[in-house]
């Protein structure tokens, strides 16, 4: 099976230097051996080098060339292991399904969050619309156009199961795809009889709403963490394995023991189709980055090596760090202290997603991607480009940058993991904070905490867009995400 999506996440392109200007000012806010691998990129490289540059010299091609293969290389790199910790995950999904107790729930979550490390990596290669050429024969249009069915979010829970009762949102119907074989969206009536995973690809984003999330890691998420009711207080969401569970008379929807079993089968039909069509997903994505492979993302990039190769991959640093993390992703969140529009607001996750989306734009200025298994993939970096083309004073600014990011990252993860201060927790206003007991004092420092990293990140844009004039590139043009 190979379903693909047909929907895309809006983009806001604005220049850098706008985004900078218009931003709320914060006050602090299958497997190869090593032999085959080196085979096949040296020949992909020697494939690039016998053609000619129109739009730089030899030397600096070679450079341009050694960039390329090393980004692919890394990206290829991070789509597997995203595959194969999916794969992990839909075996403990599958065991959870058929065997529902508090053991295997809490297996299925452990395989999750470290299905999350990966591919909240490769989130970087996203930002590829606009640079890619239009090829029939590509099973995949764009990594932009794919992603929405892996990783949309904030997704309106109520369509897909129950919620309490003051919850609001924009579907606000008691009927959804758990609990009903019909459901209405709208004017659209939808069979939702039969859960599989061509039913939840046909229904993501279902009405043209962004909200009607009904696919990828956050629909998984919330089947297992259910909602989270805690607000900005501590505690993520506690769905009980006993919403699983087949046996008459035990069979619930959180505190409510249903008369039959049909929603629980169906819970499980759910999460086992929405994890199918995740591995789908990214098995499709895999194959993209194949090295030597033809018709692929991969193959379109390497053919754009003299053109707006190198500024896609700017482009994509710069969007991922400003339009999307800064701003959609974190910004948002702390401006309205609002836990919906926190990226894993169910399992309290977002201190690692938002951490490993910085790491994984570290990873291409460095050249370098660890693997799950602790391998180094790449091997040169835009900081290796931008010294070896005599730009490194640029090389050493964004080195400065991206400390910064990573000691703000660093922070957050630390509380997060080691002191279960989650992202929720931080993002709180101080009236907000009071109400759980939490001083003004530590308040303001924990949202100290968000603001650094949002000015870290903000930094390190303008230190892209520095890069990129110091290497011809005079508009970035970047994503600048949402204005406050």
């Amino acid at each position: 099976m190979n379903i693909t999506t047909v929907t895309s996440r809006k983009i806001l392109p604005t220049t850098l230097a706008a985004a900078l200007a218009g931003i709320l000012m914060l006050s602090g806010c299958t497997k190869q051996s090593d032999e085959k691998a080196t085979t096949d990129t040296q020949a992909e490289v020697k494939g690039t080098e016998n053609k000619d540059s129109k739009t730089s010299s030899a030397a600096d091609q070679a450079h341009t060339d050694r960039l390329l293969i090393s980004y692919a290389d890394m990206a290829h790199a991070a789509y597997k292991d995203s595959l194969d910790t999916a794969k992990i995950l839909q075996t403990a999904v599958n065991t959870y399904v058929e065997t529902p107790t508090q053991v295997n729930l809490d297996a299925a979550k452990a395989a999750y969050k470290a299905a999350r490390q990966p591919y909240s990596q490769t989130e970087v290669f996203r930002f590829d619309e606009g640079f890619v050429t239009p090829n029939e024969q590509r099973k995949i249009a764009s990594t932009d156009s794919w992603e929405g069915q892996v990783n949309a979010w904030p997704l309106d829970e109520a369509l897909i199961d129950y919620v309490n009762a003051d919850y609001e949102g924009e579907y606000n119907s008691k009927d959804n795809i758990i609990n009903s074989d019909i459901i209405s969206v709208g004017s659209l009536k939808q069979d939702t009889g039969t859960i599989t995973p061509e039913l939840l690809a046909e229904m993501n984003e279902i009405g043209g709403s962004e909200s009607n999330v009904t696919t990828g890691y956050h629909a998984i998420e919330f089947m297992l963490w259910g909602q989270d009711t805690n607000g900005v207080a501590e505690g993520a969401g506690n769905r009980p394995f006993s919403d699983y569970l087949t046996t008459d008379g035990q069979c619930t929807s959180g505190e409510t023991v249903n008369p039959d079993v049909s929603i629980c089968e169906r819970r499980g039909q759910y999460l086992k189709a929405a994890t199918q069509l995740l591995v789908d997903d990214l098995t499709a994505m895999e194959a993209q980055w194949q090295p030597e492979s033809e018709n692929t993302l991969r193959s379109d990039m390497m053919a754009r090596k003299d053109s707006n190769s190198l500024r896609q991959i700017m482009y994509q640093m710069g969007s991922l760090a400003l339009g999307e993390l800064a701003s959609q992703r974190i910004q948002v969140a702390f401006v309205t202290g609002s836990t919906e529009d926190e990226h894993e607001c169910f399992s309290d996750l977002t201190h690692l997603s938002y951490a490993n989306n910085a790491r994984g734009i570290q990873n291409v200025f460095n050249g370098s991607y660890k693997t799950v298994a602790g391998k180094t993939i790449g091997g040169y970096g835009l900081k290796n480009y931008l010294v070896d083309t005599g730009n490194t004073e640029a090389a050493d600014k964004l080195a400065a940058d991206f400390a910064k990011v990573e000691a703000a990252f660093n922070v957050i993860v630390e509380k997060g993991e080691k002191e279960n201060i989650k992202i929720d927790q931080m993002i709180a206003t101080v009236g907000q904070a009071s109400k759980h007991g939490v001083s003004a004092e530590e308040q303001n420092k924990r949202r100290g905490w968000i603001e650094s990293s949002i000015t870290s990140l903000q930094e390190l844009t303008a230190g892209i867009e520095n890069a990129a004039k110091a290497v011809g590139i005079d508009n970035l043009d970047a994503d600048a995400g949402s204005q406050f």
